[in-house]
């Protein structure tokens, strides 16, 4: 008999009224939620994505909040979120969501 490897897909991202937000991920037939920011997506992202652009890439913080207005906020959220999905591809950090919250 051949095994089939399962894989890791993000089946809905909520942000709720109080800036949570939660993604649930699909594994096989297993399903699970996990806080990944508690105060909104965007600034989390935003502090992370300017520290790489302007301190790692020496961008200036006008050349940066040029990019982030337009369509870089949207390409480093996704980005961000397909980076958590890819994290959890694996069946030792799946099995950590049942004990982990993961805040940025």
């Amino acid at each position: 008999m051949i095994g089939t490897e399962s894989h890791t897909e993000l089946v809905s991202l909520v942000e709720t009224g109080i800036g949570e937000v939660i993604l649930t991920l699909k594994r096989g037939e297993e399903e699970k939620e996990i806080l990944i920011g508690e105060t909104g997506l965007a600034g989390v992202v935003y502090d992370s994505a300017a520290d790489f652009y302007i301190f790692d890439k020496k961008w200036t913080e006008e050349q940066f909040d040029d990019y982030w207005e337009n369509g870089g906020e949207d390409k480093e959220i996704d980005n961000y979120i397909d980076g958590v999905v890819d994290f959890y591809d694996d069946d030792s950090t799946w099995g950590e969501i049942e004990t982990v919250t993961y805040t940025i």
